[in-house]
This record gives C-alpha cells, sequence and structure tokens, in this order.
C-alpha cells in the first residue's frame, strides 16, 4: 500500500512541478505592453512598433492643457543603432474642431546623449512632425520617417489606442 501512496503523491508533485514549469515559461514568451503616458514609469516601454522600440527615460512636465514639454524618451531598433537614441522630446497636442486650436498634433524632439547637459536651442538636429487633422504630415528636420513617431504622438496625445475618454 505504501507503494500506491507513494506514487499516487510524487504524481501530484510532479503535476504540480510541470504546472508551474508551464507558468513560467509562459511568462517568459510574453512582450512587455506598452503603457499609456500618463501611467508610464522611466524605464516603461511607451510604444513598440516595426522593430522599434520607445522607453520612457524621465517623465514629461505637463504643460498648458495640451501640451506635454521636455520627456525624455529612448530609441532603440534592432538596426544598426540596437544601443538606443534618447531624444529630448515635446509633444503639443490639439483637438479637431475645437475653436482657436490649431488643425494639427506637433511633436518635436532633439536628440541629446546626456540627460543632465546644458542644451542650447536651437539644436542643429532637432526634428518635428505635424501630424494635420485632413491626413497630411509635414515633417521638419533630420529624422528618418519612422511609424514610432505617429505611434508616439498618438500616446502623448491620448489617440488611437491610447484614448482614454
Amino acid at each position: 500500500m505504501s507503494d500506491a501512496v507513494g506514487g499516487l503523491v510524487s504524481r501530484k508533485h510532479l503535476a504540480g512541478l510541470l504546472a508551474c514549469v508551464g507558468l513560467a515559461l509562459a511568462g517568459c514568451g510574453s512582450a512587455p505592453k506598452e503603457v499609456a503616458v500618463q501611467d508610464a514609469k522611466p524605464g516603461d516601454l511607451l510604444v513598440e512598433v516595426d522593430g522599434s522600440r520607445v522607453e520612457l527615460v524621465r517623465a514629461f512636465k505637463p504643460g498648458i492643457a495640451n501640451g506635454l514639454h521636455k520627456g525624455v524618451v529612448k530609441v532603440t531598433s534592432g538596426g544598426a543603432d540596437a544601443k538606443g537614441q534618447m531624444y529630448e522630446t515635446t509633444a503639443i497636442c490639439s483637438v479637431k474642431g475645437e475653436p482657436g486650436w490649431q488643425t494639427y498634433d506637433n511633436i518635436f524632439g532633439d536628440p541629446i546623449s546626456d540627460l543632465n547637459a546644458k542644451r542650447t536651442f536651437p539644436v542643429k538636429d532637432r526634428w518635428q512632425f505635424l501630424f494635420h487633422f485632413d491626413g497630411r504630415t509635414e515633417q521638419i528636420g533630420k529624422l528618418d520617417p519612422s511609424v514610432w513617431v505617429s505611434r508616439l504622438k498618438d500616446n502623448l496625445c491620448r489617440k488611437g489606442d491610447f484614448d482614454d475618454t
């Protein structure tokens, strides 16, 4: 009888162990989720799209009702810049159809390498995108067009998948 009971106990232990291993492996395969900027802390993933990851480095300072100013993000892609590039970024968001407001969302950034370095403006490598509500996008500066900019704008302006109204 002890073999029967011992066999039953070891099967329960084995089943429990296999269940734990399965849960652990399932957790390893899951990618981190994008975090809405209003809930994000430094190190959180703000955007992941087309092989590019945008992580929050320094929180944005709220400005006038529609602005988030001087946050720092790090953009990493699977390509040559695997170590990532930091940008001090500002977003000025608008509301479609609101009198006196711009008819576009504006996001711009300056490449930086040191969080504490004093910056002088204007920065020659500044990039800027105006996302017009009629579907046009204007680009100013040297940043190659990238889907991550549009997705970051949606996160910062609480639009698209990030709309929490």
